[in-house]
């Protein structure tokens, strides 16, 4: 319970100002400044710290709105988090299917372990949660899935490895622009992205279709498993971040990298990353 509930909140970590992306959204929880994907799982493992019941269908309801706002609570008491009513929303539709569900997350990961593809069975299961439906390319899915697989207890046995997708988020798609993997031909709209402006759905949509398309050939061509390449994007993070200037020659690529370090991932308010 306590993945299901995190992994699904794994999106919309950062502030715009107008129609620009101004900085990534980072609080202080016990103490330390967190990022968003770290402040989520620190905020859940507190929660959870707490009340170990608290993701489960009779803590999630005994909790109510007011204590899922405090689930995400800062030190100073406040939410930080830049799309709250989205998670809010995901929150009560997630409650919903938990109390309707006749089988829960234990259940889904138990019933695809006995399955003859275990993935497979387990991607079908979950596809139809809410917090994991809304993404065609399953982004948050798949991350769930490689986190139960990976953990130290393997609660997912994956005995179909060739299911895996890959996991398209932000910063993959900023790594993968300025490494040259994908291309911007259209001038328009390498200026959008490097003045970091907003872009229409349609636009993040190629883009970020793009990136999927180039990491799974690097999976195929590689024979790397796609936690592998995932992993190696996601820990690239700090050596070409956001807000500072890349630090290229601490980056395993940097002999063959493009260095269009002026581009940025496409701005786009989306609950899928």
């Amino acid at each position: 319970e306590f993945f299901f509930f995190c992994t699904a909140h794994q999106f919309g970590f950062w502030h715009h100002a107008g129609d620009r992306y101004a900085a990534p959204m980072t609080a202080v929880l016990a103490g330390k400044v967190r990022k968003g994907s770290d402040f989520i799982v620190a905020c859940a493992t507190r929660a959870w710290n707490r009340n170990p019941q608290i993701f489960t269908r009779e803590g999630l309801q005994a909790a109510g709105e007011a204590g899922w706002a405090a689930i995400f609570a800062d030190d100073t008491g406040a939410n930080p988090l830049p799309m709250w009513e989205e998670h809010l929303a995901i929150l009560r539709r997630y409650a919903a299917w938990l109390r309707a569900a006749a089988v829960l997350p234990a259940g889904i990961v138990a019933s695809a372990n006995a399955a003859p593809a275990s993935l497979a069975a387990f991607l079908e299961s979950v596809a139809v949660v809410p917090g994991y439906d809304e993404d065609p390319l399953r982004k948050k899915l798949h991350l769930l899935a490689i986190i139960l697989e990976n953990r130290p207890e393997h609660f997912l046995r994956v005995n179909d490895p060739s299911h895996h997708r890959p996991i398209i988020d932000y910063h993959l798609q900023r790594s993968a622009l300025r490494t040259g993997l994908v291309e911007v031909d259209d001038p328009t709209l390498r200026a959008a992205l490097e003045d970091r402006r907003v872009v229409p759905a349609g636009v993040e949509h190629e883009i970020r279709a793009a990136v999927y398309e180039a990491v799974a050939q690097i999976v195929r061509q590689s024979g790397a498993s796609v936690a592998t390449v995932d992993y190696f994007f996601f820990t690239n993070r700090t050596r070409c971040p956001e807000m500072r200037e890349p630090d290229c020659p601490a980056c395993p690529v940097r002999d063959f990298c493009a260095r269009r370090t002026r581009l940025f991932q496409p701005v786009f308010r989306t609950t899928a990353y």
